[in-house]
């Protein structure tokens, strides 16, 4: 964002095991490798079974034919084998083992499930004093045009002394743990041609780059005065060697250039703002023409701002300066509104996705459960009417079966909701942190 926020703010993140018999071909090792991964399944080994499920025993195996491999013929098959006298506890265990569904991938999906909706992201910058994010370093590197055209007046004042102004009043806003540079060229000499050697040679880092400090700052801006030529060629490489050595994707550069003209010391700034944007430094350079009269030479800055990947900004006057502050805060009060409206609609679609899933994995483990629960229902009925099993022994089983299924409905209802609360409640806690620093950000802008 810093690296864009650019020109207006100056104006303005197995070993496996195996037995084999000698008598046994071993497969080709492809093979037993496929058939490996076609065997291998879910891992619920660290599953905990719930409280409100430990007499269904949620976490077994499923039974013989449950899902897909349920067959009726093969089912009743299964219950001629029992015999009438069998307890009522080997008869419910009996059918477990024939008939119950896996439960498992229901237990895990609801003790793996993520609550939490988004992240809130790193708003688009203030021009107030606010903390940099951990570990993030930015750089800003103010070129100070201090070449004689600078003593010139304009509305509201002597071109140096406003540019001066908006400089003091840019880094003083900077964020807290931004390193800053002020770097001055031309201030050598007169814009005589007697002087052009000299004038074209001077460059001067006034202040280190380093993190601000309001009287050092102020003391190494009062003392530039305007005097010779433009050597902005010279000023852009000069601030490369500055910013040598600050790279990675945690740091970003920014350079500002403050000038009243174009080029005079015959080199080439927009070779120069290309070299430093393309770099490992990265360096965004942007161009402030101050009262730059003619087209062309606006033009010619323009270029310079467009090779250094950054923006060129024309002001005329005091007052453009002001409004140009004014143009920036109000653009950083929409960046902020749209940064909440993001975020909000984002929390919004994600936790209404989540709750839908919730919604949707209690309303398969339901109908799992039903049709797990007429399987028992028509076992029971088979053995009480087929093969005379007492009716007492049978009630009391089905009984079981009935608490077996309403244990599993209210189990997996009440997770649903527990889950679902803190969906919203996540929802809701980003909603308003993202209100309250849009809100926070806005206020400091107006």
């Amino acid at each position: 964002m810093w690296k864009r926020i650019g020109t207006g703010l100056l104006v303005v993140i197995l070993v496996m095991t195996t037995g084999c018999s000698l008598l046994v071909q071993s497969e080709p090792p492809d093979e037993k490798e496929e058939k490996k991964e076609e065997k291998k399944g879910p891992d619920y080994s660290r599953l905990k079974a719930p409280g409100e499920l430990e007499s269904v025993d949620v976490l077994r195996e499923p039974g013989t034919y449950a899902g897909k491999k349920y067959d009726l013929k093969k089912v009743r098959a299964e219950l001629d084998k029992i015999s009438p006298s069998i307890s009522a506890n080997q008869l419910e265990s009996q059918l477990i083992k024939l008939l119950a569904e896996d439960y498992r991938p229901f237990v895990k999906d609801y003790q793996d499930f993520d609550a939490s909706v988004i992240d809130i992201e790193a708003g688009p910058g203030s021009v107030r004093a606010i903390e940099l994010p951990k570990g993030q370093e930015v750089n800003v590197v103010i070129l100070l045009d201090a070449s004689g055209s600078m003593a010139e007046k304009v509305d509201g004042g002597q071109k140096m002394d406003l540019a001066k102004s908006s400089i003091k009043d840019f880094v003083s806003n900077m964020p807290k743990g931004a390193n800053v540079s002020l770097q001055v060229y031309g201030h050598k000499g007169s814009n005589s041609k007697s002087d052009k050697e000299l004038s074209c040679e001077s460059f001067a880092e006034a202040y280190p780059l380093g993190e601000y400090n309001n009287k050092q700052f102020q003391s190494s801006l009062d003392k530039v005065k305007p005097a010779g030529w433009t050597p902005l060629a010279g000023a852009i490489e000069k601030a490369k060697e500055s910013l040598a050595g600050h790279t990675g994707g945690n740091v970003q550069n920014i350079v500002y250039v403050v000038s009243d003209g174009i080029e005079t010391c015959d080199g080439d700034p927009v070779a120069a703002a290309e070299d430093l944007y393309e770099s490992d430094i990265e360096a965004v350079v942007n161009i402030i023409g101050f009262d730059v009269g003619e087209e062309e030479e606006q033009e010619n800055l323009y270029d310079i701002a467009n090779a250094g990947g950054g923006d060129f900004q024309s002001v005329e006057s005091k007052v453009g300066l002001e409004e140009y502050f004014e143009a920036e805060f109000s653009r950083l009060y929409e960046e902020w509104q749209k940064w909440a409206d993001v975020h909000i609609e984002k929390s919004q679609t994600i936790a209404a996705h989540k709750i839908g899933a919730l919604e949707q994995y209690h309303q398969e483990m339901r109908r799992l459960s039903s049709w797990e629960h007429v399987h028992f229902k028509d076992a029971l009925t088979y053995l009480e009417e087929e093969r005379d099993f007492d009716y007492s022994l049978i009630s009391q089983v089905r009984s079981r079966f009935y608490s077996r299924d309403s244990a599993l409905r209210n189990y997996s209802n009440q997770v649903k909701q527990e889950l679902q609360s803190r969906v919203r409640h996540n929802r809701d806690a980003i909603q308003e942190n993202v209100r309250y620093q849009r809100d926070s950000e806005q206020e400091k802008l107006n």
